[in-house]
Formats: C-alpha cells, sequence, structure tokens
C-alpha cells in the first residue's frame, strides 16, 4: 500500500506518514517495494518479524510493551502518533516557529551546546577528509558552535584561514573551550546570526548538521545567502545525516528525521534533494557522498569563472 492510501485510511498528514514510514522501512519494520527512482516514493508491506511481534491477532505481540516504553521515553517521541496526524502543523505549536529562538535554547538547555559539540568532536576529521578542500583558502564553519569541526579542518587544511560563524551566545564561551596546538590558534570566531546579518567573506563555507532543523523555503534563503556571498569558484559544503534517494536508509538518518520532525519541523534529506536545491539557487558541480557514518557529505561550487 502506498504512503498516500495508507495516511488517507488514518486520516494523518500524507507527507509526515510517508517519513515514519520511510524510517519503518529502514528500521526493518516494513518493505518498501516498487519505489520511484525520482521521488523516493514506493509502496510498503509488513515484513514477517513485524507480522510476528507488532500484530494485536499475533500470540506473540509486543505491542503493549513498546506502548509502555513509549511512556517512560515520552519527550517528545511520545508526540509522534500526534505529529503524524498534524504534520506541519504540530511543529508550527510545539518547535521554534513558536516563538523559541536558538538564542533561547543555548541560554537555558544546559546541556545543549554540549551535545552540539559531541558529533563533529569525534567524527569531525571524517568530515575535514571527505573530500578534498586544499584548494579552498578561507573556510568558514557556519552554526559551528564552539570550532570542534573547525579545529578538525584547521588541522587537515594548514595553509587555509579557518573561522567559525556563530550567534554571541556561543562566541562568548568559545575561547574557553579552545584546544591546545597550533592549528587551533588558527581558528577565529565571528558572532552574527547567519538569517540576520551578512556572512563573513570565505571561498567555501561548511554547514554541518544545520540544514536539518529548517523547512524549504528557510534552506533555501540561507543557500541563496551562501551563493551570493560566495566568490566566483566558490564552495559550499554541507555535512548532515544523508537519506538513500530510495528513503530507505539509513537508519541514523531515519532517526534524525523524526527527531527533527518533532522538536523543530525540519528534515533530513536524500542526495537528489539537496542536488535539486542547491542547483535552484545557482550552484553546480554538485557531488555527494553518502557512505560515512554518521554525515554524508555535498560540496557544491559557484559557477567558475
Amino acid at each position: 500500500m502506498t504512503a498516500v492510501r495508507i495516511a488517507e485510511a488514518i486520516r494523518t498528514d500524507t507527507d509526515a506518514t510517508k517519513r515514519l514510514l520511510n524510517a519503518c522501512a529502514g528500521l526493518g519494520l516494513l518493505l518498501k517495494e516498487n519505489v520511484d527512482k525520482e521521488t523516493g516514493d514506493g509502496e510498503y508491506q509488513l515484513t514477517q518479524a513485524s507480522r510476528t511481534f507488532l500484530t494485536p491477532s499475533s500470540s506473540t505481540n509486543l505491542g503493549d510493551w513498546l506502548g509502555r516504553l513509549a511512556v517512560v521515553f515520552s519527550s517528545p517521541w511520545g508526540d509522534l502518533p500526534k505529529a503524524v496526524k498534524e504534520g506541519p502543523a504540530f511543529s508550527t505549536l510545539n518547535g521554534l516557529d513558536r516563538g523559541k529562538t536558538f538564542e533561547d535554547v543555548y541560554s537555558t538547555e544546559k546541556y545543549f551546546m554540549g551535545a552540539m559539540e559531541g558529533l563533529t568532536t569525534v567524527f569531525g576529521a571524517r568530515t575535514a577528509s571527505a573530500i578534498d578542500l586544499a584548494e579552498f583558502q578561507n573556510i568558514c564553519d557556519i552554526g559551528g558552535c564552539t570550532g570542534p569541526l573547525a579545529y578538525h579542518l584547521a588541522a587537515a587544511y594548514p595553509k587555509a584561514a579557518v573561522s567559525v560563524f556563530d550567534l554571541p551566545e556561543v562566541v562568548k564561551v568559545a575561547e574557553d573551550r579552545r584546544p591546545v596546538g597550533e592549528h587551533a590558534e588558527r581558528v577565529s570566531f565571528i558572532p552574527g546570526d547567519f538569517f540576520q546579518d551578512p556572512l563573513p567573506p570565505a571561498d567555501l563555507y561548511v554547514v554541518c548538521r544545520i540544514l536539518h532543523d529548517w523547512t524549504e523555503d528557510k534552506v533555501l534563503v540561507l543557500l541563496t545567502k551562501m551563493h551570493d556571498s560566495l566568490p566566483q569558484g566558490g564552495g559550499v559544503l554541507i555535512a548532515e545525516h544523508i537519506l538513500d534517494d530510495s528513503k530507505s536508509g539509513p537508519e541514523v538518518a531515519h532517526k534524525y528525521d523524526l527527531h527533527m520532525m518533532l522538536v523543530n519541523g525540519g528534515r533530513q534529506r536524500t542526495g537528489q534533494e539537496f542536488n535539486r536545491l542547491l542547483s535552484s539557487v545557482g550552484f553546480t558541480e554538485v557531488t555527494v557522498r553518502s557512505n560515512s557514518y554518521p554525515f554524508g557529505h555535498v560540496l557544491a561550487r559557484k559557477q567558475r569563472v
């Protein structure tokens, strides 16, 4: 059965239903067949394991036990049924669009900054080496928090100047978290809001786990701003949990996709979707590499001279 038919039958939002079904396929709970290569849409059916353990008619049904786990781990995943039913309306009422800004989050949520640093501290070296960036001399990490990825970039490319552009609340504490080493001394911090303020000059902008926070209209605003700010031949490097074009994996990307839907109305995207977004604002030479855990990478360029 298709996602459209399922959404109609259970009266839920079509896009949110597709995302939940794709996540279930990525987790091995559903089989996805007859996939459209352009849209990633397909038909879904239960796997044998799901029929055995997740259907009320089965003598080995674990649905009640899983329901209890959902109660125990209720925030924000306990709202998943409501989010699937309401779609964008849920995120508008419950996410950042309600009026809560990232300034609020950074200033009030004790562990948020550490959470933003964690993955790039551990895996940032993979992003720095995923695509050869040696030709770029001025690299700016947009929304780069206290600089964990920037430090990896500075270590990998000793001839490049590296900067981080993030909110003043973040820049205030960045210096206290600067590691020891010559490469770390070459990283500078610039306060600002990437939607409200001009972007610092650079020939490569890096956005790591930034675009998944935003709806398509906001993503297009930021991509356009980066394109307009770059010199000819300049580039943008995107690091995200990239979905397969079939939208049936990898598991980590589906988990983040549902989480983004629940907390702020954002989403994870496929390589094809990034290609379309980048091309629509004028970027060319789009390269997608989605086979490195936990991030995939997309490099695109402003038209060369």
